[in-house]
């Protein structure tokens, strides 16, 4: 009897784990308009949701670019360890050594941070909003 309901167990936890690793990687609803860029991949979102600031590490980065029509960019995609299910501190990112182009990935902006050719203001928002592949 207990090999049996261990086997169980061990069914059921695959199905679990196969779930939750569809779920990740599954297509973004029809709804989710919002799109962020993260590890140069296009993802889906939901129009954010507005949450209270809690521990750093609960959070992720997003640099959104105020004032353009340029897509926000995150520093964690879904797959990746330290993804915190869509929970973003958003920072604002200003052009101001060089021309307005559209950043893929947050290496890249770090660096022409680094260079002085980006402005990264404080933390301007908490918010909430899961990416789906698209």
């Amino acid at each position: 009897m207990h090999a049996r309901r261990g086997g169980v167990v061990a069914v059921l936890a695959l199905l679990a784990l196969a779930f939750i690793a569809n779920a990740a990687t599954a297509a973004a609803p029809a709804r989710a308009a919002g799109r962020i860029y993260g590890d140069d991949e296009l993802w889906a979102t939901f129009v954010t949701t507005d949450i209270p600031p809690g521990p750093v590490g609960s959070f992720n980065l997003l640099y959104a670019f105020p004032g353009t029509t340029f897509v926000s960019v995150t520093d964690s995609v879904p797959g990746d360890a330290d993804y915190r299910g869509g929970r973003w501190i958003v920072y604002p990112v200003a052009f101001v050594g060089i021309n307005p182009v559209q950043f893929t990935n947050d290496a890249e902006i770090l660096h022409h941070a680094s260079l002085g050719h980006l402005s990264i203001g404080g933390p301007v928002r908490y918010v909430s909003c899961p990416l789906f592949a698209l």
